[in-house]
Formats: C-alpha cells, sequence, structure tokens
C-alpha cells in the first residue's frame, strides 16, 4: 500500500489526537505568537489611560462560568491596568453567578500584584438584581441601590464611597457581558440617560453586533473574545491566559489548515491514478 493509501485510509482518532497535542502543547511551552491590536481595544486602553488618578471606574461582572474562559482574562488584564494608574475601582454585576469571579479576580489582581486596600482602594458590591431598574437608580444615586457591600458593610462606612454617589461621580463603565441583563442594559439604561463614559468586554459571538454602538459615540472601547483580551494583555504588557489560549487556537488553526490541504492533495492524487 502506497503512502497516500495509507494516508487517505487514516484512521480519525489520530486527527482527534493531533489536535488535543496542537492546543495542550502551546499552553505549558507558549509560542510567543504576535497579536496585532485592533482600534476598539486600543480605544479603551487610551480612555483608561487618560483618566486623573483617583478617578472612579465602575467594573460590572455580566457573565458566568460558561464565559469566564473569554471575559475572565480581560476583566484581569483591566483591572491591572486600572491599579496600575492608581485608579479606584467599584465592582459590580447583574448575574448572581458573576460574583465569585468578580471575587477572584480582585483578590488575584488588588490584593496579591498590587496590595490595594479594601474600602480605600476598590469595593465590591456583588450581585445588583433588577436589570434596568437598577440602572436607572445606579446613575442616579448609588448609595440608594448599593446600601451595603457584598460582605454586609454599610456603604457610609466603605470610605472610598463617601464621594462618590451618582453617575456623574463615575469616570467610565465596563460592563464584562454575555447576555441579558448586560451591556444592552447598560447602552439603553445608563448611558443614554446620563451620557457617561461607556466600554464593553464581548465574547467572541456577541461583539460584532456592538461595533456600531462605537461608531455612534455610545461605547468608547470594545474588547471582542479572548482575541481581544490577549489584544489587552498586550497593551498592559502582561502574559496571561488569553495570550497562551490564543497561541492553542493558532496552533489548532495552523494544523487544521494544512490537515484540509493534505486531505485536498490525498484525493487529487488518488483521483488521478483513478
Amino acid at each position: 500500500m502506497s503512502v497516500i493509501e495509507k494516508l487517505s485510509k487514516l484512521d480519525r482518532r489520530y486527527v482527534f489526537l493531533a489536535v488535543a497535542i496542537a492546543v495542550s502543547l502551546p499552553m505549558f511551552f507558549p509560542l510567543g505568537l504576535p497579536v496585532e491590536v485592533t482600534a476598539p481595544v486600543k480605544q479603551l486602553y487610551d480612555v483608561i489611560e487618560e483618566l486623573p488618578e483617583r478617578s472612579v471606574v465602575l467594573i460590572s461582572i455580566d457573565y458566568d462560568p460558561s464565559g469566564a474562559p473569554e471575559l475572565q482574562p480581560a476583566t484581569l488584564a483591566i483591572l491591572r491596568h486600572c491599579f496600575k494608574r492608581n485608579l479606584r475601582v467599584l465592582v459590580l454585576g447583574m448575574w448572581a453567578p458573576g460574583v465569585p469571579l468578580g471575587m477572584k479576580a480582585l483578590d488575584e489582581v488588588a490584593v496579591k500584584e498590587f496590595n490595594k486596600k479594601y474600602g480605600v482602594d476598590y469595593v465590591n458590591f456583588g450581585y445588583r438584581p433588577g436589570g434596568a431598574i437598577f440602572l436607572v437608580n445606579l446613575g442616579r444615586d448609588v448609595h440608594d441601590v448599593c446600601r451595603t457591600d457584598v460582605y454586609g458593610t454599610p456603604v457610609d462606612e466603605l470610605p472610598m464611597m463617601r464621594d462618590v454617589h451618582s453617575a456623574k461621580d463615575i469616570a467610565l463603565v465596563v460592563t464584562m457581558s454575555m447576555g441579558v441583563p448586560g451591556s444592552d442594559q447598560w447602552i439603553f439604561y445608563y448611558q443614554a440617560r446620563y451620557r457617561g463614559k461607556l466600554a464593553t468586554a464581548q465574547t467572541a459571538i456577541g461583539a460584532p453586533r456592538y461595533y456600531p454602538y462605537l461608531q455612534t459615540g455610545q461605547l468608547v472601547g470594545l474588547i471582542g473574545g479572548m482575541k481581544g483580551a490577549a489584544e489587552y494583555e498586550r497593551l498592559v504588557k502582561t502574559r496571561g491566559f488569553a495570550s497562551i489560549g490564543m497561541d492553542s487556537q493558532s496552533a489548532a488553526h495552523m494544523l487544521i489548515i494544512g490537515l484540509v490541504v493534505l486531505g485536498n492533495f490525498i484525493f487529487w492524487m488518488e483521483k488521478r491514478k483513478k
């Protein structure tokens, strides 16, 4: 049997094994492939760069564990940028499963990396139900809808919140969103009413529908999927899960392209032989 015939009858399990290896190896031995930064990601980076020190950035954790592979790296990268710039961070979310993800991100970045002080440099209000009604009231009076933080501490006892009362005291909102409630509600019921700066991070499948909001100025930046998170990691000069994940994804894509070319070559050779 010729080599071409052997390849044409190759057990598909070997293909699955090759894909598994292509995905796994870069996680242990990063390829360091270059990541080109796109304009929507750079716009968000520039907005945060231009904020005065001690400005307040609100990060809304509007995703659950199924969206974490794409959105958690973006959350970590933005937190690193904010604390590096000595900004204050307010975290909350309209998805209950996002609470532990937000707490994990803050523990990893605020506590372990930057040694920030809770209540002074950052505050976590946890899960906030209500969707559109919550956002309308949040912009009007933060203390009215967030009376205690995630640990049950009254908002008036948190030093950071003494000068944060409404939308005009929040320099930027970044919603890390994968569904409803999420970016749509932030755009329609918060940004449209209070005209504050708003940006979003989306899963790859959800990002395309938010580009028109960039053109209208309703969004000041957009991070799309793991690729967008890897771009932001590059901007803040860290190599996190998104950058490693893009190496794995790129390796798998190159393998699949090679297999498609090989399959077509085998088909052509067999047809030629006949």
